[in-house]
């Protein structure tokens, strides 16, 4: 009789699940964090525990360290809009109301999409980490959340959680995870009150930002819980759509992260130095202090920098835009910002299918052909004591490490005055080792008639005793 009754059992749970095998099934255990994440490993002798200042809370110095390290990331504009094959602002350029744009969602189903290739052509690019937005300005989430049902898992047939599978991805391939969030949301009828975008799209001209808020922060605290694994940063967006008139209650955003990811590097796109909790600055489409697009501040901050841009002209999918950077315009970038103390955010925009485009994956393909070759003198690196100069960059290796000068643009001479003193003891080409002549007078002066610069990047090696000094 117990054997029957088991068999029973057995039956019926298998049809109940073959019955609920195209479902959704929820997550909703938390998962414990690393009280070191895999990518910081080696770095513990910075400090682990957070940065508290009176009531502000930062990240650990560990984290830190490892960021200015970093130097090279991905960033990842991704979501139902790369259906429409324009960019990520479709909604609100194209004034759509909320009930046609949530159509989208139930034709995005990513079947090309693969994880572990995304983060294996990250990793071949050279980059050291990932973000990807986990929602961006429509509001759309794509991770699994039980705040609401205007996400991945409830609206699409794909029904799958991209930012768990990217986070699970990056740890086995050894790359650290990081997020994109918006502030900003043009879906939730509590956004209120408006700012420069968002209206008519169907919302009541009516609402209560504290319960945004409130539902902003729970998500925050999904994706804090140790379910997406330590996330090593943020990349928050949009508070300057409403640049008066309302507490975002960022100290209490970046403390539920700070408290539950002691080493999670905060950022926010507001144009400005850091404050509250932050622990980056950001620089959209620029270089730091550059100042090339938009509202971007001059002021540059002594916290971790990071420049964000694109591999053509659009964050998000747009399938006319076949105006794509050149492998060598993208390496310069990378390089000035290291020479500059930054790191490089480098945007993919992928299409709804989940598949690269093929020139995206030849770029990175031959970023990381140089980076193989020559990412000794731009990794674990910091920039100067040479300030930028119309022609190249200086980085050197941490607690007396190499010098590298990098002569990115023709100098249009033989004698090339490098703005620095000290006790520098010889000149060599990276490459090949090869001694190049020089002379010290007011600074150095390096003879360039015998070399036969690189057409991306000519590096050489400058050798010292002691520490070099800028000649400003």
């Amino acid at each position: 009789m117990k054997v029957k009754i088991l068999s029973c059992t057995m039956l019926i749970l298998f049809v109940l699940g073959a019955c609920n095998n195209n479902k959704r099934v929820k997550d909703t255990g938390q998962a414990s964090v690393e009280t070191v994440p895999y990518y910081l490993k080696g770095y513990e002798k910075y400090g682990v525990e957070p940065q508290i200042n009176g009531d502000t809370i930062r990240a650990s110095k560990a984290a830190y360290e490892w960021y200015r390290d970093a130097t090279f990331g991905m960033f990842i504009h991704w979501g139902v809009y790369s259906l429409e094959k324009k960019n990520e602002w479709e909604m609100q350029l194209r004034q759509w109301k909320i009930k046609d744009y949530e159509k989208l969602a139930t034709e995005f189903n990513p079947v090309e999409f693969d994880a572990k290739e995304w983060v294996g052509l990250a990793k071949e690019a050279g980059m050291r980490y990932m973000v990807i937005t986990s929602k961006h300005h429509d509001g759309f989430a794509m991770f699994e959340t039980e705040q609401g049902d205007w996400n991945i898992m409830d609206r699409t047939p794909y029904k799958k959680d991209v930012i768990k599978m990217l986070a699970d991805e990056c740890k086995k391939q050894g790359i650290a995870f990081g997020l994109y969030h918006s502030h900003l949301d043009w879906h939730h009828s509590d956004y209120y009150p408006r700012g420069y975008t968002g209206w008519d799209n169907g919302r009541p001209e009516s609402g209560d930002m504290n319960t945004y808020l409130d539902y902003m922060n729970a998500q925050v605290k999904e994706l804090s819980s140790g379910k997406y694994g330590p996330i090593s940063s943020w990349w928050f967006d949009g508070v300057w759509d409403i640049k008066e008139g309302v507490d975002w209650r960022m100290k209490e955003t970046y403390d539920i992260i700070h408290k539950a990811l002691p080493h999670s590097m905060v950022g926010n796109n507001r144009f400005s130095v850091p404050m509250y909790g932050e622990d980056y600055q950001v620089f959209e489409r620029s270089l730091p202090g550059h100042d090339t697009y938009k509202n971007n501040t001059k002021e540059v901050s002594g916290f971790p920098l990071e420049s964000a841009d694109t591999m053509n002209k659009h964050w998000g999918y747009n399938a006319e835009d076949k105006d794509f950077k050149s492998t060598k315009t993208l390496v310069h970038y990378l390089v000035r910002a290291a020479g500059i103390n930054g790191n490089l955010l480098l945007n993919v925009g992928p299409p709804p299918s989940g598949k690269f485009q093929p020139e995206v994956v030849k770029s990175l393909k031959e970023i990381g052909q140089w980076n193989k070759k020559y990412g000794e003198s731009i990794f674990k690196t910091r920039g100067g004591p040479m300030d930028e100069q119309v022609w190249g960059v200086m980085t050197q290796g941490k607690e007396g490490g190499k010098t590298f000068l990098h002569i990115l643009d023709d100098p249009k001479t033989k004698s090339l005055e490098v703005p620095v003193k000290g006790k520098i003891t010889g000149v060599k080409l990276f490459e090949t080792g090869e001694t190049v002549p020089f002379q010290l007078n007011d600074g150095l002066v390096i003879d360039l008639s015998g070399i036969t610069l690189d057409e991306i990047n000519t590096i050489l090696i400058i050798e010292k005793e002691g520490e070099l000094v800028a000649i400003r």
